[in-house]
């Protein structure tokens, strides 16, 4: 049988093996799939940015415009 999802993302994980078919938290597998994706984005940016100051270009900290963009304010 195929798993709909693998999760272990929260401490309510099932024996710390982490949930197959619905989270014990409730959880769909289509959040934990999206909360997945959320994350291997955010650190995907943070590598990007990462390196972008160690090369010594300046990345925008402000909230109002795009990180790899020109800086607006």
């Amino acid at each position: 049988m195929e798993n709909k999802m693998f999760c272990f993302q929260c401490q309510e994980t099932a024996g710390c093996k982490g949930c197959t078919v619905m989270g014990v938290c409730g959880k769909t597998p289509e959040v934990a799939g999206l909360q997945d994706l959320l994350i291997y984005v955010t650190k995907g940016l943070s590598a990007v940015t990462s390196r972008l100051r160690a090369e010594g270009q300046k990345v925008c900290e402000c909230c109002t415009c795009w990180y790899l963009l020109p800086c607006s304010a």
